[in-house]
């Protein structure tokens, strides 16, 4: 599997590309917030003749889901997440919590995911790992294959995503990143949604806040 990454609007977020041999691909959080970073994502697919199946989200915070607009208007395709996020406050809301003025949209869930789902492209299969607690409904998708976890801002490299936005409580993600992430095998690479990648046995060795 190939995995691409974009950091992309104001609070520099990871939107992941990943595709096979077969040409299938999935976006997870696509955060594109204009015309330049759309561009960049859109030119990748166009290059190298992907098929794109289908938009993830790990949970609905502004920065994740800004380019879900655009792939729905250039692709047609909606984005899939579980339904705890779907009270979710506006992306208008949100934003403008962070001084960041947007005026569109979310665009609705073609299909609520529930934990342990498989999601195939091509080849890949990804599994849903439910991993609340940064917000109520945050997935995270593993490839066991390839191993490595796209894990949104559950768990970043040493460290663990904020808890005190919308819905956010910190036993709760805590008990999930030890349950539920930090089980996975120690090689498994952890693709976060911002910064950069780690691996599960760093995290356990090292990680201040799961120690």
């Amino acid at each position: 599997m190939q995995i691409k990454l974009f950091q992309v609007n104001p609070v520099c977020e990871n939107t992941y590309l990943l595709y096979d041999e077969t040409k299938e691909a999935v976006i997870i959080d696509c955060g594109a917030s204009n015309e330049i970073e759309n561009r960049k994502i859109q030119s990748l697919i166009d290059t190298n003749s992907l098929k794109l199946k289908y938009l993830l989200n790990t949970h609905l915070h502004f920065d994740h889901a800004l380019g879900n607009h655009f792939i729905y208007q250039t692709y047609g395709i909606k984005p899939q997440y579980h339904a705890a996020e779907a009270n979710m406050p506006s992306l208008a809301k949100q934003a403008a919590f962070f001084g960041i003025p947007i005026t569109y949209e979310p665009v609705t869930a073609d299909r609520f995911l529930n934990d342990n789902e498989e999601i195939r492209l091509g080849n890949t299969v990804l599994k849903t790992i439910f991993t609340p607690g940064h917000s109520p409904g945050s997935l995270s998708y593993y490839c066991a294959e390839d191993a490595c976890v796209f894990t949104g801002d559950a768990l970043f490299r040493l460290d663990i995503g904020r808890t005190d936005l919308w819905g956010g409580d910190e036993n709760t993600l805590i008990t999930a990143i030890k349950t539920r992430l930090l089980t996975l095998p120690p090689q498994t690479r952890i693709f976060p949604g911002h910064d950069g990648a780690s691996t599960v046995a760093d995290e356990i060795a090292k990680n201040p806040y799961i120690r």
